[in-house]
């Protein structure tokens, strides 16, 4: 049995090390800020948070609507209107077609996500990709559609994923009823947070996604749409054990952190109230 704890206290000493070490050379090494928003310095983060509200990149309206009567320009170079597109549950994700960062993965995963839910595009739903850089053109929007529509395959149609661009004041207007914000940073970079907002029939928002823009959340969000019934975000749910230190560049699960600590503290403990025991019962027969 004593075999038994050394070795879990071996173990969680092991694993305490190596978790100091790697937080140690992360806060030493990584000089970039790796969080969702962009890869920029970190005085530029915070000059922007000051900017932004305290830093409330987004700020969820779930159960508003957005203005379908704006118009923008699709791919194909005809003006539309949201609401000429809006007839369904549709995904519509904020970004800029020349983002060097975040947005071609964000338009990647969404693609991948489109390949792999049972729901039918078309008929059950439809995707928005809307540029929040106002000098793109519907030309810039045709060439992203095409390389993302590669990823998708040939079974999305792809009259069901629509690639915008607008004036800045409807860019605006858009984003500032999902409760989404970017900074034009210079020409060619934003600063901006990864979300996209799924909405229903009538353009009332449902639900936000966050991250990687897994299948499963996507498609969980879809079925609320159909319903028509607003939810709680994965994000806010995230946000009670997830932190995000700006200060020292640093992402770290709280929870991780502690578990590891508290099974070396109980590792440890284990060791010592045995050796205690023992060490009163081998009195006792002296």
């Amino acid at each position: 049995m004593i075999h038994s704890f050394l070795n879990g206290c071996l173990l969680a000493a092991l694993l305490f090390f190596l978790f100091l070490k790697s937080g140690m050379a992360y806060a030493q090494n990584d000089k970039m800020d790796h969080s969702e928003h962009a890869m920029v310095t970190q005085d530029v983060i915070k000059s922007s948070e000051q900017e932004t509200k305290g830093g409330e990149w987004i700020k969820e309206k779930t159960g508003e609507y957005i203005p379908l009567h704006l118009e923008f320009v699709a791919e194909d170079g005809k003006k539309v209107t949201l609401g000429s597109i809006i007839d369904r549950p549709t995904i519509i994700l904020p970004i800029y077609f020349y983002c060097p960062a975040i947005c071609s993965q964000n338009l990647a995963n969404l693609a991948l996500a489109m390949k792999e839910i049972s729901f039918k595009p078309g008929k059950d739903y439809r995707a928005i990709a809307l540029s929040f850089n106002e000098v793109e053109t519907s030309e810039v929007a045709s060439r992203a559609k095409e390389n993302y529509l590669k990823i998708v395959g040939d079974d999305f149609p792809p009259a069901e994923w629509h690639f915008l661009t607008g004036t800045i004041e409807n860019i605006k207007a858009v984003t500032d009823s999902l409760g989404f914000r970017f900074k034009k940073m210079d020409d060619t970079t934003f600063i901006h947070p990864s979300a996209l907002m799924i909405l229903d029939a009538k353009g009332r928002i449902i639900r936000y996604v966050y991250g990687s823009f897994l299948a499963g959340d996507i498609e969980m969000a879809i079925l609320d749409a159909q319903k028509g019934t607003p939810s709680l975000s994965v994000k806010r749910l995230l946000a009670f054990c997830f932190n995000y230190d700006p200060d020292t560049n640093k992402s770290l699960f709280q929870i991780v952190k502690v578990s590891v600590i508290a099974l070396f503290a109980l590792a440890l403990g284990f060791v010592f109230f045995y050796f205690r025991k023992k060490t009163q019962k081998e009195g006792r027969e002296n």
